[in-house]
């Protein structure tokens, strides 16, 4: 039901109309490339475009029925008061288990001892955060160098 609330916007006609164009252009295209294959200038690769407009053809209309179902599976979430992806403030949390695919932010390297911590507090101001994973890392580098840990 909700994939005929979405269709009935205007912006989703305008779609739907460019993808009936889009379908129809491709089968006139492997249509004239059939006949252009069949007459006596035709080549083989007249034969292979006229089976190769049709794919994208196909392509056209999957692409515009993934799109519809996406937008009408999120108008689904909003009107159930799922929040998005993009709306959470805090991220989700995660069991950090070391492994080298385990998601962690940009400057924390796999195995980081205990004297780092495993996340970067998440902010909204993105040259604060990268101020302080410059911090971080000229205060990895300095513990390096002297060979001490930084509490």
């Amino acid at each position: 039901m909700q994939v005929l609330r979405v269709l009935a916007t205007p912006r989703w006609v305008g779609w739907t109309l460019l993808g009936i164009c889009a379908v129809l252009v491709c089968g006139g295209m492997a249509y004239w490339q059939l006949i252009r294959a069949e007459s006596d200038t035709g080549t083989l690769l007249n034969a292979g475009y006229a089976l190769q407009w049709p794919l994208f053809g196909v392509f056209f209309a999957a692409l515009w029925w993934r799109m519809l179902r996406s937008e009408a599976r999120i108008l689904t979430e909003i009107q159930d008061g799922v929040p998005d992806a993009g709306s959470v403030s805090e991220p989700a949390p995660t069991q950090d288990d070391g492994g080298p695919f385990t998601p962690r932010p940009a400057g924390i390297e796999p195995g980081a001892g205990a004297g780092r911590p495993a996340r970067v507090r998440a902010t909204d101001d993105y040259n604060a955060m990268l101020a302080e994973l410059g911090r971080r890392d000229r205060s990895a580098s300095d513990d390096d160098e002297t060979g001490e840990t930084s509490p």
